[in-house]
């Protein structure tokens, strides 16, 4: 396997899921096939909820920019009355970490 994939350094996960259903299409059985499949979808979808999740996140820092201190802590009260994080302005660095960290693992780069 380790032939298969040379160069795999310089792939993103999607581009060697995609090759590995390629080269071993037809040398594995139905199942490994289905699941190199559902592993290269599972990839594709994580690529653009990476996507989706960082533009929500400049979006909520822009937000939070224009907001007043009274705007922040009733936005706060509202969440925790709907049993959403009331601490959601001051997850802005674990939100951005979860970012990074998806990207590095998904190879991807950031907008």
């Amino acid at each position: 396997m380790n032939a298969i994939l040379h160069g795999a350094n310089s792939c993103t996960p999607k581009q060697q899921a995609g090759q590995l259903i390629v080269e071993l299409g037809k040398t594995i059985s139905n199942p490994q096939r289905q699941t190199l499949a559902n592993l290269y979808i599972a990839v594709d979808t994580a690529n653009s909820l990476v996507n989706e999740l960082e533009q929500a996140h400049q979006i909520i820092r822009q937000c939070m920019h224009e907001m007043t201190d009274e705007q922040i802590l009733e936005v706060a009260k509202l969440n925790q009355n709907n049993n959403l994080s009331s601490l959601w302005a001051f997850r802005t660095h674990q939100r951005h970490k979860l970012i990074e960290r998806a990207q590095r693992v998904l190879g991807i780069r950031s907008i």
